[in-house]
């Protein structure tokens, strides 16, 4: 099976008002592995709204996580724990780095990190801090792998420069098949998922990964792909956060 993924960061409208930068990041690829099975990446970050040097942090985690990813991509070897736990260091000691080059605080450096890395038969996520991961648990329902981690105010959360030895990383790593997943960042958590019963929800997955199912070429993946950024900037959705918003969607189903 062949997979299909769109993906777009939206810049929220009080950072518009604020004169600020999207603080959010998305990287995201399909590889081949050395055998030629295709292999999913996808990267998510969203830098503290506190934080000086918010979007160079997130940019730096997204890029540094995939890149590495896709370097194990096309090895022989199968993700691990120990891995996923390497990335994040050289991530830390990579804003560690930036901030002692720039004269700032690390905590200028804040960010999320949550992603995915899926083969033909195994699944590896990962996240620090808030938004979600949510997966399709074979049955068309959407799951959330784990509930966003917020502190004791909804707009707090964890980030991976809180912790040098990251006992705020959250990694999973399943020996099956994973054909649907979507990422988002925690501007879209109203919307996506169901705070009273702690569920996804479902109509909000059901309905954009039907389009995706159906989009049989490339072509139609990239008129999705651009009606995804226009989804993210319109009216319906401002109207439900002034927050920045990223969006990851991909399957391997077809409709």
């Amino acid at each position: 099976m062949t997979w299909k993924a769109i993906g777009h960061s939206a810049l929220g409208t009080s950072h518009i008002s604020a004169n600020k930068p999207c603080e959010d990041a998305i990287q995201y690829r399909i590889l081949q592995d050395a055998n030629g099975a295709e292999v999913l990446i996808c990267c998510v970050s969203d830098g503290a709204g506190s934080a000086q040097y918010a979007a160079w942090a997130s940019a730096f985690a997204t890029n540094t996580m995939a890149e590495g990813l896709s370097r194990l991509a096309v090895s022989d070897e199968q993700i691990s724990e120990g891995d996923i736990y390497a990335l994040a260091e050289d991530i830390y000691d990579g804003l560690e780095c930036e901030a002692a080059l720039q004269g700032a605080e690390l905590d200028e450096y804040s960010c999320t990190l949550l992603g995915c890395f899926i083969t033909s038969n195994r699944a590896a996520f990962f996240q620090v801090g808030d938004g979600a991961i949510v997966r399709n648990d074979c049955s068309d329902f959407y799951t959330p792998v784990w509930w966003p981690h917020n502190g004791e105010y909804q707009n707090t959360t964890s980030f991976i420069i809180d912790d040098r030895s990251f006992s705020n990383l959250n990694i999973l790593i399943l020996d099956e098949e994973v054909n649907e997943v979507a990422i988002f960042s925690d501007g879209l958590q109203l919307l996506a998922l169901n705070t009273e019963g702690f569920t996804a929800h479902q109509p909000f997955f059901s309905d954009l990964f039907n389009y995706l199912r159906i989009a049989n070429d490339p072509e139609k993946v990239n008129v999705l792909n651009r009606k995804l950024a226009e989804y993210l900037n319109s009216k319906p959705i401002n109207d439900r956060t002034d927050d920045d918003k990223t969006l990851f969607l991909a399957t391997r189903l077809g409709s």
